[in-house]
């Protein structure tokens, strides 16, 4: 690859910098990775947000634009006859819930998602996050779901079926998420046969995903789980679990007709397997540098795709951001900000002047150590990096850290009503040392 150089609760406070804190008292991955989405969406004149709260349990509140106000917190689970596995859902961090908004206005939330078929609730009535109804599971065995709206107001729910060796596959409902509709085969497998690397055998992947404007592609970009414990030839004796994912690899999927497709247009068979990834979907060969957490993906004027994600350097954990464009038949990337933790992560935005928006969680360091906070890294900023036209020139423009000597992760996006992003909201969350963790909304409209 070629690298250019380049130059709370009931009462909510308002921080420096425009963050309100919106939410206490929250578990690990109180707003999860790039991996799960959407934890907040616009809809009435509201923005709904839901997080991972105490016991790992899952809590929604609404924001009214027009007051810029916050509606009182509720847990999900309150009022419904619903038995539940509690210590389940304290110690797995991927039960926390995401949220979306179908086209009758009423309010869907699911949650309890690892090898399970979770928990899937519709408000009663449009905008009431006080009453809700169990709806059908989407699928029998959910992972790391990811929520769209696509071509004929139809909502889509993209995920990993089974554990770390399953495959990606999709789920489509119609009908506002009564009932839902698979494809015949998955998406991605990487360790389907035929094994053409003694790697394959044993090879998983993490995906995030990006429909496009028109909704009748959806876009996918993914990183290799290396399952069994190999030595690493870059760093030397056997790699944690998550620093045991390396490379980039892209491919889109025509929704109407089921084909996947390289950035170069070629067809390829489903399920994409490890061979066919790395020969035709390879988008950066990270050479043994961990790449732990999806990227971020924006999309350009004609669908092209653009990613974002921090790759290790020297050591496992010390990172840096990479900007990441299509050049040609081939791909370049754009170093920005360094961080701590190659699981530190990203949203990216593209302008309609062609110029980007990057928000990152930076930091000096490594940030890397025991405790059940700290597992999955952290840093000490929210910054945010801007680009010229077409993403060859970057720049910081500011940190948007709301309050000093705490650590921040997982920076979130907010969906629009009409199931794109908004530019001017944006979630993340913080902590002390090893304490619980809080949560700001950042709301920058005029």
């Amino acid at each position: 690859m070629c690298r250019l150089v380049v130059t709370m609760l009931a009462m909510c406070s308002v921080l420096s910098g425009g963050a309100v804190r919106f939410a206490e008292d929250g578990a690990l991955k109180m707003l999860y990775d790039n991996r799960m989405y959407p934890q907040a969406v616009e809809s009435g004149g509201h923005v709904y947000i839901v997080w991972r709260g105490s016991g790992g349990l899952p809590w929604i509140r609404a924001y009214d634009l027009g007051s810029r106000s916050f509606s009182e917190p509720r847990m999900l689970l309150d009022g419904l006859d619903v038995e539940i596995d509690a210590e389940r859902f304290r110690r797995d961090q991927h039960y926390a819930p995401v949220v979306w908004a179908e086209s009758d206005g009423r309010l869907h939330v699911a949650f309890g998602f690892h090898r399970t078929p979770g928990y899937h609730l519709a408000s009663s009535r449009p905008g009431d996050i006080g009453r809700w109804e169990l709806l059908p599971a989407i699928s029998h065995s959910v992972s790391y779901p990811q929520v769209h709206r696509i071509a004929g107001g139809r909502t889509l729910v993209y995920f990993r079926e089974s554990g770390h060796l399953g495959f990606w596959t999709y789920r489509v409902s119609a009908d506002g998420g009564r009932t839902w509709q698979g494809p015949g085969s998955p998406v991605i497998d990487m360790d389907a046969p035929p094994h053409r690397s003694p790697l394959a055998s044993h090879a998983g992947s993490y995906q995030t995903t990006q429909v496009s404007a028109d909704g009748r592609s959806l876009h996918i970009a993914f990183v290799w789980k290396v399952e069994e414990p190999v030595r690493s030839s870059r760093y030397g004796g056997v790699m944690h679990d998550y620093t045991r994912r390396h490379n980039l690899y892209y491919v889109r999927l025509d929704l109407k007709t089921g084909k996947v497709f390289s950035a170069q247009g070629k067809e390829l068979p489903r399920p994409v397997d490890f061979g066919a990834a790395q020969a035709d979907c390879l988008v950066w060969d990270t050479e043994g540098g961990s790449a732990s957490v999806g990227p971020s993906i924006a999309l350009g004027a004609r669908g092209e795709p653009y990613l974002l994600l921090p790759v290790s350097d020297e050591t496992p954990y010390k990172s840096t951001f990479h900007f990441i464009r299509m050049a040609g038949e081939g791909w370049e990337s754009v170093p920005l900000a360094e961080t701590g933790h190659p699981f530190n992560s990203t949203h990216l935005l593209r302008r309609p002047d062609g110029s980007f928006r990057a928000f990152l969680i930076a930091g000096d360091g490594e940030a890397n150590e025991p405790g059940e906070m700290n597992r999955y890294g952290w840093g000490d900023r929210v910054e945010e990096w801007t680009s010229d036209a077409g993403g060859a020139r970057w720049r910081r423009v500011r940190s948007l850290v709301p309050e000093e000597g705490v650590r921040y992760q997982s920076v979130k996006f907010v969906r629009g009503e009409r199931g794109g992003v908004l530019d001017d909201l944006l979630l993340f969350y913080a902590w002390k040392g090893d304490g619980r963790g809080r949560a700001y909304l950042l709301d920058e409209r005029n």
